[in-house]
């Protein structure tokens, strides 16, 4: 499986954040700035959840689709449907392992739209991987597994 192209999809999220920015910086939007629970997760849902949605499935390499995206609990989830690949070979340590790094990689970068990504999502990211409807792995990413390099 490419993983490379997982973490890609992850920094396409990470720009669509940025460019969306660019719209709320404008005068008529700081001042209608609220601290409400609800407004901060309609904010969320606008400028990363549904322009994401709204291009899936999206295609990750040949084996990998990336078929769902939302938010629980502060953590972007990414669930992942996997085609013409056992679970047996996709629960595989070393694929596991192989995964989960990539994912690291690019979760730990000190990018601006990584930084930008944690702040709309403090708690990290689960990436979900299903075959056949069913959850295979889990992969989950918090900010202090940044700290253990």
């Amino acid at each position: 499986m490419t993983n490379f192209k997982i973490i890609a999809l992850l920094l396409m999220c990470c720009l669509l954040i940025n460019c969306d920015n660019k719209k709320n910086d404008s005068p008529s939007n700081e001042n209608n700035n609220t601290s409400s629970s609800s407004k901060e997760n309609s904010t969320v849902d606008d400028l990363v959840i549904n322009p994401v949605k709204k291009k899936l499935p999206i295609f990750v390499d040949a084996l990998t689709t990336l078929v769902d995206i939302y938010k629980k609990d502060n953590v972007i989830n990414y669930k992942y449907e996997v085609k013409n690949i056992s679970k047996y070979a996709l629960l595989l340590p070393t694929t596991q392992d192989t995964i989960r790094d990539k994912l690291l990689k690019t979760y730990c970068s000190d990018n601006d739209e990584v930084k930008q990504l944690k702040h709309f999502f403090p708690n990290g990211a689960n990436y979900h991987y299903y075959i056949d409807d069913q959850e295979i792995i889990i992969v989950e990413i918090q900010p202090d597994d940044c700290d253990e390099d």
